[in-house]
């Protein structure tokens, strides 16, 4: 996309130049200048948000689900306010350049050029990689830290990029949504060819893996039921970060919702989906409530009971700040809908 000739209305190779041919050198100046900023100046809306900035932006839409707006008071998800302390922006400032490298319908604020980088950066998550690591190699060799700049792709010294959750989507499902955004565009006169259907089949996926992200912290990187962690903050995970209410009967913002999301280790996620456990909510915490077929199960195998009584399960789930609560019309939903 980025050698070939420009789509009519988008910008070509040349103008995309600045983000994908970054070198070390260069983002090294930017940071130098970010770092010469004023905290927060009067004039930081009016300051142009350099390659590296926008990079580390492109970079946050696999890890979070950002939509400006709300006010400066609005608390935004990790690691959003991070980076605009380090910019020395507002963090709306920030989540705005997030939203306007998504491509969503009615979210196209930003420049042609933005939309065009976030389309590729959406289509190519081995160039996200690239891109991160340079644009970190950069800023570690002028002195940011990683306490100023944490490593929230968790790939700064080597891996794979990897989008979460992909599981959760069944290939007819996302041909679904697909074609329901696609209508949705032609109502607006947008373009909606098939590099677009691409273009959109993919950027729900990366929608997909920042509400799985999301989830992930807001559970403390462990399983909500019996505390299974890795606990080294990497990519991949043996963790789970399913909807209550599943993808495929949830819209599009009950499938980016948090509190549609619940961590757990495959064995309960498996058992949560399946409609073998539930939740019942009460003022502190959740209660987990097993159906009669697993514990019957329990009392007459051994190896059900060990994930399923005693230490394997906990009977309550606490819901500590700043533990985001799965919200009651979610777990209803589970209770009516899937719990047997």
């Amino acid at each position: 996309m980025g050698s070939g000739p420009a789509r009519q209305g988008m910008p070509g190779a040349d103008a995309l130049s600045p983000y994908l041919d970054i070198t070390v050198a260069q983002a090294e100046q930017q940071w130098r200048d970010i770092l010469a900023r004023p905290a927060l100046p009067e004039q930081h809306g009016q300051i142009d948000h350099s390659p590296v900035e926008t990079l580390l932006a492109g970079a946050v839409r696999v890890v979070a689900n950002v939509k400006a707006g709300g006010g400066d008071n609005r608390r935004f998800p990790f690691p959003v306010p991070e980076l605009a302390r380090l910019f020395r922006r507002k963090p709306n400032g920030v989540a705005s350049k997030v939203e306007n490298l998504s491509g969503v319908p009615g979210r196209n604020r930003g420049a042609a050029t933005n939309i065009e980088l976030g389309r590729r950066l959406a289509a190519e998550p081995d160039l996200v990689a690239s891109m991160y690591r340079v644009v970190l190699a950069a800023a570690r060799n002028v002195g940011i830290g990683a306490d100023s700049l944490p490593d929230f792709l968790g790939i700064e010294h080597g891996g794979w990029m990897v989008l979460l959750g992909q599981d959760e989507i069944q290939e007819t499902d996302l041909q679904a949504a697909v074609e329901q955004a696609i209508g949705e565009r032609r109502r607006l006169d947008l373009v909606a060819d098939t590099a677009t259907e691409r273009a959109l089949a993919q950027m729900i996926r990366v929608g997909q893996s920042a509400f799985a992200s999301q989830v992930l912290r807001n559970y403390g990187d462990a399983c909500a039921f019996c505390g299974f962690t890795l606990g080294d903050g990497r990519r991949p995970t043996l963790l789970r970060a399913g909807h209550i209410k599943p993808w495929r009967d949830s819209d599009d913002r009950e499938r980016l919702d948090v509190a549609n999301g619940i961590a757990a280790c495959p064995t309960h996620d498996a058992a949560f989906d399946t409609g073998l456990m539930t939740l019942d909510t009460t003022a502190s915490h959740l209660t987990v409530r097993v159906s009669s077929r697993l514990r019957h199960a329990a009392e007459s195998n051994p190896a059900t009971a060990r994930y399923f009584t005693g230490e394997g399960l906990r009977t309550q789930v606490a819901l500590d700040p700043p533990t985001v609560p799965p919200a009651d019309r979610y777990l209803t939903w589970h209770r009516e809908q899937i719990f047997a």
